[in-house]
């Protein structure tokens, strides 16, 4: 029996950008191509999403901003064409309400592991979500899915601790700001630093207020592979969440750090993701929590899907393991791509050495990683 919904919907398609943009609607077309092929769809219920309302969007995202974003729709609506936000996010004639719809796909698969018996939930959409700051649409994102999910599980089910991890290429900046002096979410990003946004995702950004401590930051250098994040991933993100002992955890799946991906510069393979993925699912298994993944980056449409679907396949199984056996892949595709060794660092000393500043700075709020 399946332990993993999966909230999808072909609309998400018609959030168009313009010709080359690496955000298109092929990038959720090639998920499915490849879910269908995986035979997941045999077993994974797949839900509807709903669009969010203007208060659920408004627990996270400033009212104005909003009315600002629906003013540059009625634009692109009227006159039939493409508005640019900023450098590189771009709103289409549909672009505004497939953004509320994504918001509230979030909150369907909240639903789905709060109210049934499934254990994770993958909400597969576009446009994606953290970059969007509570005032302010960037990084192709207009709101933020991952956050909103955060406030309508905390409203829905009164939790008091909700784990983010955000594995995405580039610094979950949005998510961070949002929850910043917020002890009630402890959020987690591994991010290819210095990168996007500039001078974002350093370790020393660690939380203000009552949520010092709480903001961790776990910036890898270029060229990192399966094996450093891997290690990241033991030594700091473990020990965390084993503390903190997260009630939901939420997880900003990007899959823009591939070693194929034209954006980043850092080397997991899909392998590597299947071994995170499986690492996520000991974590909600060890604290009895339960699990929500939102499609954020990925941009390599191959690497993107098989990527996906391997974090799909590894959650719909519901075991806690070590390495993913083919068995659970369910796709000769992707068992090819998990195929070969943990692809190494180009630099393995320069990333422990990151990974030991990033312990020693937080031992003082976790002292779970100052070790044995």
């Amino acid at each position: 029996m399946s332990t993993l919904t999966l909230v999808r919907d072909d609309e998400f398609q018609e959030h168009l950008t313009p010709e080359l943009h690496p955000e298109a609607p092929n990038r959720l077309q090639a998920i499915d191509k490849a879910f269908l092929t995986s035979s997941l769809d045999d077993s994974v219920k797949q839900l509807a999403p709903r669009p969010a309302s203007e208060d659920d969007i408004t627990t996270v995202h400033n009212a104005a901003y909003i009315e600002e974003l629906e003013k540059d729709s009625r634009i692109a609506k009227d006159q039939d064409r493409i508005v640019q936000i900023d450098a590189d996010t771009f709103m289409s004639p549909r672009t505004f309400d497939l953004a509320k719809l994504a918001v509230g796909a979030g909150m369907v698969g909240v639903d789905s592991v709060l109210d049934t018996e499934a254990k994770s939930c993958f909400v597969s959409v576009r446009p994606p979500g953290h970059h969007a700051l509570a005032d302010k649409a960037m990084g192709f994102c207009f709101f933020n899915n991952v956050a909103v999910a955060a406030r309508y599980a905390q409203k829905k089910a009164g939790l008091k601790r909700i784990l983010i991890i955000d594995w995405d290429v580039h610094h979950g900046n949005g998510t961070q700001d949002i929850f910043y002096d917020d002890p009630s979410v402890c959020f987690i990003s591994f991010h290819q630093f210095p990168f996007w946004p500039p001078d974002s995702g350093w370790y020393t950004e660690d939380g203000s207020g009552d949520g010092k401590g709480y903001n961790i930051n776990i910036p890898m250098p270029a060229g990192t592979g399966d094996r450093g994040y891997l290690e990241a991933w033991k030594r700091i993100v473990e020990p965390v969440a084993m503390a903190y002992k997260p009630e939901m955890i939420l997880l900003s799946a990007g899959y823009d750090a591939h070693q194929d991906d034209p954006l980043g510069q850092q080397r997991i393979s899909t392998k590597g993701f299947a071994e995170m993925s499986q690492r996520l699912l000991n974590l909600a298994h060890e604290n009895d929590a339960k699990l929500v993944s939102f499609l954020e980056g990925g941009y390599n449409v191959k690497s993107l899907s098989e990527s996906a679907v391997a974090t799909m396949s590894v959650l719909n199984q519901d075991k806690k393991g070590t390495l993913v056996p083919d068995a659970v892949l369910h796709s000769k595709s992707i068992i090819a791509a998990t195929h070969g060794g943990i692809l190494p660092d180009r630099n393995a000393s320069l990333v422990d050495t990151r990974i030991d500043e990033v312990c020693k700075h937080f031992q003082r709020f976790w002292p779970a990683l100052k070790g044995d």
